[in-house]
């Protein structure tokens, strides 16, 4: 019946999924100042922030051209970052929204050039994912202010990876680590996913949920 319903659930909130990334803040040579296009740019990514009221970390990443030396590069690409970060709570995001504000440097460049090139001197924004791996789902940083429909999206998805994942283990009678780990997620997430927004164990099922699917992944590979 759940597994049934899961379908249906899907449909629903295929739609609220929406993309990871807020936005580009390009600079010019050598500056970490934010120009008069730099400023819209962060206006509007601000502007997206406030109106999504995501569970996950926002993430800002400072990156350079291929110009300078690659410890001077890293530190022009925290300054950026840093920079874009100030700027967006300036604009009314909240301190706390901002995860984490780190730089690439000229590690990953757009542009494959040695000399001066705009597109690779960036701050992007983008959502962070809430976990890699846990010991105990008490460690999944989730309160009844996570629930909405961003949060049931990614269950759901969860779901789907577990039960395919057990089904396809099923199939090749593999019962090791993996089947198991992909028995319990598709348990914990089935369980999340069936609750309603507003029950009062819809944040621990999800926090298990989490867990024991970074758990299977860890397994599977």
């Amino acid at each position: 019946m759940l597994y049934r319903a899961l379908a249906v659930i899907l449909l629903l909130f295929a739609s609220s999924a929406s993309a990871q990334e807020f936005g580009t803040i390009n600079f010019d040579f050598d500056s970490d100042r934010l120009d008069a296009q730099g400023l819209e740019d962060v206006a509007q990514i601000a502007q997206q922030l406030k109106e999504r009221q995501s569970y996950k970390p926002t993430v800002v990443v400072g990156f350079t051209d291929a110009v300078g030396s690659f410890g001077y590069n890293d530190n022009l690409g925290q300054r950026r970052a840093e920079r874009v970060a100030a700027a967006l709570e300036a604009q009314g995001v909240p301190v706390n929204r901002i995860g984490s504000v780190a730089s690439r440097g000229e590690r990953e460049l757009l542009v494959s050039v040695a000399g001066p090139e705009r597109r690779n001197r960036r701050v992007t924004v983008t959502l962070g994912e809430i976990m890699n791996a846990c010991r105990t789902y008490r460690e999944i940083p989730l309160t009844p202010a996570s629930v909405g429909e961003e949060l049931q999206t990614d269950l759901v998805a969860r779901l789907t990876e577990a039960v395919q994942s057990f089904d396809a283990l099923a199939a090749s009678r593999r019962d090791g680590a993996a089947f198991q780990m992909a028995g319990a997620a598709r348990e914990d997430c089935g369980i999340a996913v069936g609750y309603s927004a507003d029950a009062i164990r819809k944040t621990e099922y999800a926090q298990k949920c989490f867990c024991s699917s970074a758990r299977m992944q860890a397994a599977l590979n």
